[in-house]
């Protein structure tokens, strides 16, 4: 329903400066935009920005692994049982 709307309002508008110059759309453009602008940078202004404080404490090393373990299994994963292996094995 909003967009039937949105389009009905845009077309009254488009009837009303289709046929105007270009000079008169692109400064149309501009007034939009100026006009766009504070809700633009109020959006970007509610982004907060992250600073190391802001994880400070947040780690715990009873919920992760050790660099010696974590070593161990990414070479015991790196490993692949082939065929091959097994001809060795057998000799």
């Amino acid at each position: 329903m909003t967009a039937i709307t949105l389009e009905r309002e845009t077309n009254n508008y488009w009837n009303l400066i289709k046929d105007a110059g270009n000079e008169v759309k692109l400064a149309l453009i501009k007034r939009l935009s100026d006009a766009l602008a504070p809700a633009v940078a109020e959006k970007k202004a509610r982004r907060k920005k992250y600073t190391a404080d802001d994880f400070a404490g947040i780690w715990d090393d009873e919920h992760y692994m050790a660099a010696e373990d974590i070593n161990k299994a990414i070479r015991d994963a790196r490993h692949v049982k082939s065929s091959r292996d097994e001809i060795w094995d057998k000799l």
